[in-house]
């Protein structure tokens, strides 16, 4: 039978008692006079402490699980115990606890087998101190009452340990639960988010993007028909700005509409690249070095929305012939290079809020922007986010 935690207080007080008992029983047997065989007494007392000592109490491991040891440990104590009990009567009590190192020591049914040892030592024991019927009966009566006890326990404890079995597999099932839950909870969330992007979407689509579109048509009109070349010039400034306001609605729709929580950013970022490139003179084109990793939708979003506003930076002011982008997986941490042969610029000296806006939203997922560039020779931006949690140092 295997031991359970409930029961090792219990095993552990039987380990005890037989020192304790040894020690009491010399003391008296010492007390109650001088013998002959006080020297053979006192040398069996330490040498059943020894082996107690070595088989049990240092290899509490094997009690109840291996079979070999146990039954060499338990047949030296009964033979100890027994030797003890025939020379002196005090020993009786340190006899009796072998009912009970039985059950302490021997695994399964090989406990019955050690409660019959002890029963029929005890009738050698006693047929030859004082044969009666009464102590056979009381003899096996013990052995019953041994065995009823015995099996009692374990049973017990058996149970106890089904019911803590249980008990730890309903635990694991409520805790896979919950992660469930969380995890439906989070879904729920990112399809909450992708659908008020979407709306957000259309709401511009339908609102500013027409009202745009209506103010561009307007402006084209009236620069057909006026004459006046002052008028013109500042019509068509107007114009200007409003298609510029106009390309910037729709690429906002855009970025919005190729990112949803879940999407690979691989593909969202390709989209982007060939819906830039469809759109512009100059030669766009993407790459993506290393093994693709799972990015938490927080990061991928940032990532994707920097990378346009880096991608139309240098689309409209780089003047550049082409440009690169690249998605690079480092482990740990991914970054996507937007490199351009354009005319460069002092990032020291440069005004306006576009690259700082790209600072502050890598920020906010822990990366950061780096910045390569000098007046005619090209710009080199890397946007840097880490997989994890933390940011990038």
């Amino acid at each position: 039978m295997t031991r359970h935690e409930a029961s090792l207080p219990v095993t552990r007080l039987w380990l005890a008692l037989p020192y304790l008992l040894v020690v009491a029983s010399a003391i008296l047997t010492v007390a109650r006079g001088p013998e002959a065989q006080l020297p053979v007494i006192l040398a069996l007392c330490v040498g059943v402490l020894i082996w107690h000592t070595w088989w049990a109490v240092l290899h509490p491991d094997w009690l109840e699980h291996r079979t070999a040891p146990m039954l060499v440990y338990f047949v030296g104590m009964l033979a100890g115990s027994a030797w003890l009990f025939h020379l002196s009567f005090s020993f009786m009590l340190l006899y009796l606890v072998c009912f009970a190192l039985a059950f302490v020591a021997l695994p399964g049914p090989w406990a019955y087998l050690g409660v019959g040892l002890t029963v029929g030592a005890m009738l050698l024991i006693t047929s030859s101190l004082s044969a009666s019927v009464e102590n056979v009966v009381v003899t096996l009566a013990g052995g019953v009452v041994t065995i009823v006890a015995g099996w009692s326990i374990r049973t017990v404890e058996t149970e106890s340990a089904g019911r803590r079995a249980a008990l730890a597999d309903l635990e694991q099932a409520l805790a896979a639960n919950t992660a469930l839950q969380a995890e439906l909870v989070e879904t729920a969330h990112q399809q909450g988010i992708a659908r008020e992007r979407t709306r957000i979407a259309a709401e511009i689509h339908d609102t500013l993007a027409a009202d745009l579109a209506g103010v561009v048509a307007q402006l084209e009109a009236l620069a057909v028909e006026l004459r006046e070349p002052r008028t013109a010039a500042r019509v068509t400034r107007s114009l200007d700005v409003a298609r510029t306001a106009l390309q910037q609605a729709r690429t906002s729709v855009t970025s919005m509409r190729l990112h949803t929580p879940g999407d690979g950013l691989a593909d969202a970022i390709d989209r982007l690249v060939r819906r830039s490139a469809a759109t512009s003179a100059t030669e766009v084109s993407f790459a993506v070095d290393g093994d693709t990793d799972e990015i938490p939708d927080a990061t991928a979003d940032a990532l994707m929305r920097v990378t346009g506003e880096a991608l139309r930076n240098a689309l409209r002011h780089a003047d550049a012939g082409s440009v690169v982008v690249t998605l690079s997986f480092l482990g740990e941490a991914v970054t996507v290079h937007v490199v351009d042969d354009g005319r460069g610029f002092d990032p020291e000296a440069t005004e306006g809020n576009g690259l700082a806006i790209v600072g502050q939203r890598l920020a906010e997922v822990g990366g950061r922007l780096e910045i390569s560039s000098t007046p005619g020779s090209g710009t080199t931006l890397t946007l840097i986010a880490p997989l994890g949690a933390g940011a990038i140092s």
